[in-house]
């Protein structure tokens, strides 16, 4: 039996597209106020037989908040892929997130050593290697360098990882993955998926910033292909980067540009504008308490270069990416056949 967290979300969606297509037995988690008709959407994109397939998934509610819950869900499991995380920029979610995204973790992962689970696959993210000097591609050995700059995201995706490698430490037998950032279809107004709505709405500005891009596909294909029997006493207890390609972020918008048959972004955001629109947006909060469209953080990366290798992957398992320009045609082929539909 094969234990899935975060099947909601786009990531954990596709996995499970994947596991229950290849017949596998798959518990997912979900907490009771979850949606999993964003799960059938998706396996939508690449089936017609959703109901299906969707029969194949034993769902489960709980949280990974609560260890002694968790325990007996997986009774009977010898796979966990823990793929939930809580995602935000928002400044007054910094703790909480740092709690459930740690603490959560550290639970699943005492709990896979304490059950003798023998096989555990985390999702952790780039925003837990260090950041290298513009010019530098980083890798899986790069150092973390705890400094203030970081976002709430990068720390308790970091923090999240080092529950982890302590479970490691003490027994555990498991893998971990840092993908850039995911490329596929999903909820279109949040996530990587929103950058298609942004550009098909016109995104006027660009940055001269850039980091690593990957398929969504790649990243469920490579974490099956990190757990399977003929493979895992070799890569077990490392982790592996998952990077197609590094990007310019003007280079990215005017391929989704040209695939979306949208103009192009030709103004040019530098420190001052960005710097303006985010207190702006701060002001916008206080005044209206909603979320901030852009946060300090993102806009002081925004012009940064943070470039990745991806290759270890590749030379440990003879892995193969699917090339950017390809994930860009396919994602927006999706959303165009879901704007066609409203």
């Amino acid at each position: 039996m094969i234990f899935v967290t975060g099947g909601t979300g786009m990531v954990g969606a596709h996995l499970l597209f994947d596991l229950v297509s290849a017949g596998e037995k798959v518990r997912a988690l979900k907490r009771p106020k979850s949606c999993i008709q964003r799960t059938e959407k998706i396996f939508g994109y690449y089936s017609s037989d959703i109901q299906l397939l969707m029969q194949n998934i034993e769902w489960v509610e709980g949280d990974i908040l609560e260890k002694d819950n968790l325990r007996g869900l997986l009774a009977g499991v010898d796979q966990i892929y823990h793929v939930a995380a809580m995602i935000s920029f928002d400044p007054r979610k910094r703790e909480t997130m740092i709690q459930y995204n740690c603490e959560g973790t550290a639970n699943l992962a005492d709990l896979a050593l304490t059950l003798k689970i023998p096989k555990f696959c985390y999702v952790s993210s780039i925003s837990a290697i260090g950041s290298p000097p513009e010019g530098t591609e980083a890798n899986e050995d790069h150092p973390w360098q705890n400094y203030m700059h970081h976002s709430a995201y990068s720390e308790s995706k970091y923090l999240a990882e080092m529950e982890v490698w302590r479970a490691i430490y003490q027994g555990l037998n498991a893998v971990i993955i840092n993908p850039s950032v995911i490329i596929g279809p999903g909820n279109w107004n949040s996530g990587s998926p929103m950058l298609f709505q942004k550009v098909w709405n016109r995104l006027r500005f660009y940055t001269r910033g850039g980091t690593g891009f990957v398929d969504v596909r790649d990243v469920t294909a490579a974490m099956q292909q990190l757990m399977k029997d003929e493979v895992w006493e070799a890569v077990k207890n490392k982790r592996y980067i998952l990077n197609s390609e590094n990007v310019s972020y003007r280079e990215l918008f005017n391929r989704v540009a040209d695939n979306l048959k949208k103009e192009r972004p030709k103004y040019f955001a530098g420190k001052v504008l960005l710097g303006l629109v985010w207190r702006l947006s701060s002001l916008r909060r206080f005044l209206t308490g909603m979320s901030p469209s852009i946060t300090c953080e993102i806009a002081g990366n925004a012009n940064k270069l943070c470039y990745f290798d991806g290759s270890r992957i590749c030379r440990a398992i003879g892995f193969k990416y699917l090339p950017i320009d390809d994930s860009i045609c396919n994602v927006s082929r999706l959303f165009l056949k879901d704007f066609d539909r409203k």
